[in-house]
This record gives structure tokens, sequence and C-alpha cells, in this order.
């Protein structure tokens, strides 16, 4: 009974109404991006800004720190990577070969531009670890169980993708997967960088017929990596003892 207790409940509260409404904020960006293909820096901005740092990242793990969570809560750790990291190597590494058994005649050659868009497919990486595995699941889990969590956090994934990659059942499984793994190991090292890093850089860059052209990686990649390191050093940031906190809306705080 305590096990399926934990896989499933129902004590939502207003707090839960968290990953939902930034959940539904990535879905109404996405379709934002969709619809303004012209000029391309909306897009580029509604994603990489709006979706990627702003959602994806920067609120959440603000939201973290401000409500008094420990940051090891959700998966955002370090602790034992010695035995998680060789592990997420090593899928990834049979997720290599195995993608690459199944696709024999595909061609993958590492230059510039190639090492470019990996670069930024990674950078997007750390906002869906964080943002979907991470935040969203652990939240939903506190409220609905271990199962529904997992299942929500993978159907906000596979939906977030409608405005650049719309093939919503295979991203569910995907997420599914994932979100699995990451809960089980309870870390973001369970699957980023290398299982992660090989599923998403094989399908985007290769496998995947729907998904839309990234423009610019280089100078995205770069903006990101900067945006990602200034929120690391403000999160760990004291001035006079106590945290410096940015803004965050009010109706996302629990006051």
């Amino acid at each position: 009974m305590r096990i399926l207790a934990s896989c499933f409940r129902f004590r939502p509260s207003r707090e839960t109404l968290v990953p939902l409404i930034l959940g539904f904020m990535t879905w109404a960006l996405s379709f934002v991006m969709r619809e303004a293909t012209e000029p391309i820096w909306i897009s580029i901005f509604v994603r990489d800004i709006g979706m990627i740092y702003i959602i994806g990242i920067f609120l959440p793990l603000h939201y973290i720190q401000r409500s008094n969570y420990e940051f090891w809560e959700f998966g955002l750790t370090f602790k034992k990577w010695y035995i998680v990291l060789p592990m997420n190597l090593l899928f990834g590494m049979i997720l290599l070969y195995i993608l690459m058994s199944e696709n024999p005649e595909t061609g993958f050659y590492l230059h510039r531009s190639t090492l470019a868009k990996v670069g930024y497919i990674m950078m997007a990486g750390v906002f869906e670890v964080i943002f979907f595995y991470s935040f969203q699941r652990t939240l939903f889990e506190r409220a609905f169980g271990i199962i529904p969590g997992i299942v929500l956090a993978s159907l906000f994934y596979s939906f977030h993708h409608v405005g650049f990659q719309p093939e919503y059942g295979k991203l569910f499984l995907v997420g599914l997967m994932y979100a699995t793994l990451f809960r089980l190991g309870n870390s973001i090292l369970v699957i980023y960088p290398f299982f992660w890093g090989v599923g998403a850089c094989f399908d985007v860059l290769i496998q995947s017929q729907a998904v839309s052209p990234i423009v610019y990686p280089a100078t995205r990649s770069l903006y990101l990596v900067v945006l990602i390191l200034i929120i690391i050093v403000r999160l760990s940031k004291k001035t006079k003892g106590e945290t410096r906190y940015v803004w965050i809306p009010k109706i996302l705080l629990l006051d």
C-alpha cells in the first residue's frame, strides 16, 4: 500500500499551479514560434530568451531557492557523480550504437557547422532537463504521485515542441524514458549530458523529418552559455548573509 500511495496520490496545492502555469506558457511561446516565422529574430528571441532561459531555467531555479527547497530534492546535484556519470556515458554509448546500427547509411561528419548545432542543442537540453524532468516532474509528483508526475512532465515536454518539431507521439515516449530514468536515479547526471545528448543530437541532426532548421547556432550557443553562467553566479551569491533574489511573479510564489 505504501508503494501504491507513492505512485498515485491526489494532494494538489497552490504550488501545483506553478508547473502548470509555466508549462502552458512554454506551449504558448512555442505556438508563437510557429506563427511568427518572419522576421526570424522573433522566433529566436521567443525560443532562446522566453522559453529556454526565462521560463525553462531562470524561474524554476529561483523558485526552488526562494521556496527554501534544496536543489538535490529536484535531482539537481553532483552527488555520487563518479558513479552516475559513467553510467550516463555507458547509456549514451549503447544508444549511439543502437541508432547507428538502425541507420547504417547515415552520414555524420563533425565539421564547424555541425559542432555549432550540437552546442546549441546541448544548451537547449539544459532547459529540458531542468524544467521538465527536474522541476515539473518533482512538483507534479508531490501533487499526484510518481507515475502521474512522469506522465504529466512527458506530456508538457512533448507538446512544447509544437512550434519546431511536431512529432508528439514519439516525443512523448522519449519524455517517458528520460523522466523515468531521471526519477530512478534522482540526478540530472543520469541522463545529461551523454545519454540525452546522443538521443537529441541524432534526432535533430539526422533522424527527424519535421524539426525546424537551427539558424545562427554558434551565436545562440554563446549567449546561452553566458546567460546560464550568470544565473549560476546569482544563485550562489549572498548579500549580508541572505540570498539575493531577483523578481518572480507573485502568482508563482507561496507567500
